[in-house]
C-alpha cells in the first residue's frame, strides 16, 4: 500500500495535468464565476484586511490578479504571501498597488518590498489544487501554507474548480482545514450549510 504522501503525489501530478488542459476561455470564465461567489460572502464584504494570494496564471490557478487590483481600489488592505524558501515559511507584505508586484525568479508575481507587516487578516484566501466536502486541501506539495495557516485565527477560504472537489483527499497529520470552498457553482462552509448559487 502507497503511502499518504506517495499517494498525495500521484493525485497531485493527475489533477496538475487536469488543470493544465483547461482552455483559456474555460479557465477564464470559471475564474470569474468563482471570485463572484467570493465577493458574495459576508466574510469577504466585512472584511477590512484580507490575505490573498497572486494565482500563477500560466499554471491556470483560480485567478486573483483582477480581483486583488479591485479590493486596491475598494480600499480594502491587501496582504499577500512571499516565500521564503530558506526558512520554509511565508512572509506576509501589504500592498498598496498592483505596480508593487513584480516578477520572481519562478515566474511567479511578487512585491518589490520584502517588509513584513504585523497587519492580521481578517480572511485569508487560499489557492489549492484540490479539496474534499472535509475541508481537507491538497496544495503542492511543499507544506508552506500548512505552516502558514497553522498560526492564522481568521477565517480561510479556498479558491477551486468544481471538478477539483473530490469525495476524499489522503490527509497527513500536518495538514490543515479550510472554513470555506468557493467553486463556480457553489459556497461551501465547514458548518456544512452548502449555499448553491
Amino acid at each position: 500500500m502507497n503511502s499518504v504522501s506517495e499517494r498525495k503525489s500521484q493525485l497531485r501530478k493527475e489533477l496538475l495535468k487536469t488543470r493544465n488542459s483547461l482552455s483559456e476561455s474555460d479557465w477564464s470564465k470559471k475564474s470569474a464565476q468563482i471570485i463572484t461567489q467570493l465577493k458574495s460572502i459576508k466574510q469577504f464584504e466585512e472584511a477590512e484586511i484580507i490575505h490573498c494570494y497572486i494565482s500563477m496564471n500560466q499554471r491556470k490557478e483560480v485567478d486573483t490578479q483582477l480581483l486583488i487590483q479591485e479590493m486596491l481600489s475598494q480600499k480594502k488592505k491587501v496582504l499577500v504571501p512571499v516565500t521564503d524558501f530558506e526558512k520554509m515559511q511565508l512572509n506576509t507584505v501589504e500592498i498598496n498597488s498592483f505596480d508593487d508586484l513584480s516578477t520572481n525568479k519562478w515566474g511567479v508575481l511578487e512585491p518589490k518590498s520584502l517588509v513584513q507587516t504585523a497587519l492580521k487578516a481578517d480572511l485569508v484566501i487560499v489557492p489549492l489544487l484540490a479539496a474534499d466536502l472535509k475541508f481537507n486541501r491538497l496544495g503542492y506539495g511543499k507544506g508552506f501554507y500548512d505552516r502558514f495557516l497553522k498560526s492564522e485565527k481568521s477565517t480561510k477560504a479556498g479558491l477551486l474548480f468544481e471538478d477539483f472537489l473530490l469525495p476524499e483527499i489522503p490527509v497527513e497529520a500536518f495538514d490543515e482545514k479550510l472554513d470555506i470552498l468557493i467553486t463556480e457553482k457553489s459556497v461551501y462552509n465547514r458548518n456544512n450549510q452548502n449555499q448553491p448559487s
